[in-house]
């Protein structure tokens, strides 16, 4: 008796557990799918610039037009509750504005939520830099099991296919309305290489001299690139350094979360707390910072970068005092210096004023894109 009683019970909570995934999922034809008569251009730049962000690639606008669909498309995700978008919003510089996102059962994500920009001038992608192909990595949050859950890569291609709107838009983006999870994978990596933020204030004083800085911003900017080792990480024409790099800023003493899966080419130990180094563009508006989102505000990240950096063996050569943003050797075998430090770190203190602090925060937000977080190319099409 007890035992049917248990079975009883144990039912109940299933159908309990039914009814209320049911009841949160939305019902897709809820969302009405709006564009706009004449196809957005995808392929040409607000503002003008001494680089390429496209590094050479054409994006084809009908590709673009899909992607931006099936970047916001609900029913990507295995129970129509998420989208790209729902975790990359447009308004946060296409990160979101929490610690950890949700995926598709409300299960916070491993780490917090990457911008999304400039992909053309990254090398690779995620915060452990898995993935080097842009054509594979935007398949992979919707095919992960807590994100978006769509595992099988066969019903990625079934589901769309069963949307109506979707024949016109592959027509007209490939020539045919076949729908195959090669061709998703396709638009959406047009639709994000058109993803180009190159017009924010810092862009445009570096085109007049930085006439347009206030007097603050000026100081900001010159302990940014000269008093302190920041554009050693964060330089280049994407304020990522140049290139897809990882760096332990020394977050921790040790790493529960490893990150980069490598091995540390100076101490030929596995590489632990490794993350990659990521853009600045529009970091005013990207928070909660750092691979875990532990700090809220840019306040937070300088005073971290001030006084709290921790020691640890794999610190980064940037981030170690008397390196200040480069090797430093002492002896005639630079082998002997590497090994040296490995048993002496002594982490960087910055020791800034307040009123430096102030000054490298106030830099900072003028790599804000006003025009980025509000192009409505980008915009999600449905309502």
């Amino acid at each position: 008796m007890r035992r049917s009683h248990l079975t009883i019970i144990t039912l109940c909570s299933l159908i309990v557990l039914v009814f209320a995934c049911q009841k949160d999922t939305p019902r897709p034809e809820a969302r009405v799918l709006t564009l706009p008569e004449n196809v957005y251009r995808y392929d040409s730049l607000n503002g003008q610039v001494s680089f390429d962000p496209f590094e050479g690639f054409q994006v084809n606008n009908h590709k673009a037009t899909l992607g931006r669909v099936l970047f916001y498309e609900t029913q990507l995700s295995i129970n129509n509750r998420i989208s790209c978008g729902t975790c990359h919003k447009q308004a946060y510089g296409f990160a979101d504005n929490v610690q950890k996102s949700l995926g598709f059962m409300d299960i916070p994500t491993d780490r917090n939520s990457p911008a999304i920009l400039n992909a053309g001038l990254q090398e690779a992608f995620f915060h452990d830099l898995r993935e080097p192909v842009l054509d594979n990595m935007v398949l992979q949050p919707i095919a992960h099991k807590v994100e978006m859950g769509l595992e099988d890569p066969n019903y990625m291609a079934a589901k769309i296919a069963k949307i109506p709107y979707y024949e016109e838009l592959f027509t007209n983006a490939f020539g045919d309305s076949f729908i195959s999870r090669e061709r998703i994978s396709e638009a959406l990596v047009h639709f994000i290489r058109a993803m180009i933020s190159v017009n924010s204030k810092f862009d445009i004083g570096k085109e007049t001299n930085f006439a347009n800085f206030t007097e603050e911003e000026l100081v900001g900017k010159e302990l940014y690139f000269h008093g302190l080792p920041c554009s050693s990480c964060h330089g280049g024409n994407n304020l990522n350094g140049g290139a897809s790099a990882a760096e332990n800023i020394g977050l921790d003493r040790w790493y529960s979360d490893r990150g980069t899966m490598d091995i540390d080419p100076v101490s030929l130990d596995s590489m632990n707390g490794w993350f990659k180094v990521p853009s600045l563009r529009n970091i005013e508006v990207t928070g909660p910072y750092m691979h875990d989102g532990r700090f809220k505000t840019l306040e937070e990240v300088v005073e971290f970068y001030n006084s709290g950096i921790q020691h640890h063996p794999q610190l980064s050569f940037m981030l170690r005092k008397n390196t200040n943003g480069g090797f430093f050797f002492l002896g005639e075998d630079p082998q002997d210096t590497y090994m040296n430090e490995l048993t002496n770190i002594q982490p960087l203190r910055m020791h800034m004023s307040e009123t430096e602090k102030r000054a490298l925060v106030a830099f900072m937000k003028t790599f804000t894109d006003e025009n980025f977080l509000r192009d409505e190319r980008f915009s999600d099409p449905f309502q």
